[in-house]
């Protein structure tokens, strides 16, 4: 997409592109008050709120798909009021019981169009997706991922030296004795043949995106959240699979199998299929903390 300009017959000067470009590039020629739109530098980010907020249609760009127009756009709180939004986001769980059976890829597809919309710094929009529904490929993967949990058993064993090396967080799980009993359960399970990466998932989503500043692992999480509140909607269950995403990101070999672009890199990696697990009630989360400056 790209803007090109305005269509002086439509524009009735009301000043709403001007006021809501993030980059400045809309401005008002004082002899005949009409106004323009000028990029002599190509910053404009394409984020579309001119087309958005026009009242009459007036921009003009290229290479754009149709604009979704409907009446709840100019409010949309008439859409979805809080009570209902609290409802759906309460309800979330995250799956890791799953039915033995596909999902559609009609409704893979409709999931990935509402992670296609969700807001990105500067707009963007680096995210790109690989989609397995392949069960033999998953199980390759999974086991792939698998290999991190070996490695730690094996880093565990020196525990006596990391007390030296590493600190914080990490350090106080390294040496938990929690966290040795839980690693030689899931690695036991796997032995035993268990999915414990993906849990039978007939569809794993691995989002990879350049990295920008601070902002890439950001984007990616607001993406992914997107997808698993679209796929809630189709009755589809979801789990962010932390570990895989931690494998992807440290190991180029997977990075590779997976077939990452180099200068790419894994930001989410998401089971999904449909719930073989009904929740009645929502559970409880900490109290806030919230600092007030007022």
């Amino acid at each position: 997409m790209k803007i090109l300009g305005i269509n002086s017959e439509k524009c009735i000067n009301c000043g709403q592109c001007i006021a809501d470009c993030p980059q400045k590039l809309y401005s008002e020629v004082d002899e005949t008050n009409q106004i323009i739109f000028e990029d002599p530098y190509n910053i404009c980010i394409l984020c579309g709120h001119c087309l958005a907020i026009c009242p009459t249609n007036a921009i003009i760009a290229e290479e754009i798909e149709d604009l979704y127009e409907f009446e709840e756009a100019k409010d949309p709180s008439k859409l979805l009021n809080y009570e209902n939004l609290m409802k759906l986001l309460r309800a979330r769980r995250s799956i890791r019981r799953f039915q033995d059976k596909p999902i559609p890829r009609e409704q893979i597809e409709m999931i990935l169009q509402a992670m296609r919309y969700a807001p990105s710094a500067s707009n963007k929009q680096s995210w790109n997706y690989i989609v397995l529904t392949n069960r033999e490929k998953i199980k390759i993967f999974a086991d792939k991922v698998m290999e991190l949990y070996y490695l730690l058993r094996k880093v565990l064993k020196l525990k006596f030296l990391l007390r030296f090396f590493v600190r914080g967080e990490t350090r106080r799980l390294l040496l938990d004795p929690g966290t040795k009993i839980a690693i030689e359960r899931t690695i036991a399970d796997h032995k035993a043949g268990k999915d414990v990466m993906f849990y039978n998932a007939p569809c794993v989503i691995v989002l990879h995106s350049l990295q920008y500043g601070n902002m890439a692992g950001a984007d990616a999480g607001i993406a992914l959240t997107h997808g698993m509140l679209a796929a809630q909607s189709l009755g589809i269950g979801t789990c962010w699979i932390g570990l895989a995403q931690e494998a992807v990101f440290r190991k180029k070999k997977l990075r590779k199998w997976l077939g990452i672009p180099k200068g790419r890199n894994c930001f989410g990696v998401l089971a999904l299929g449909f719930p073989d697990v009904k929740y009645y009630r929502a559970p409880p989360r900490n109290k806030l903390q919230v600092q007030w400056i007022e």
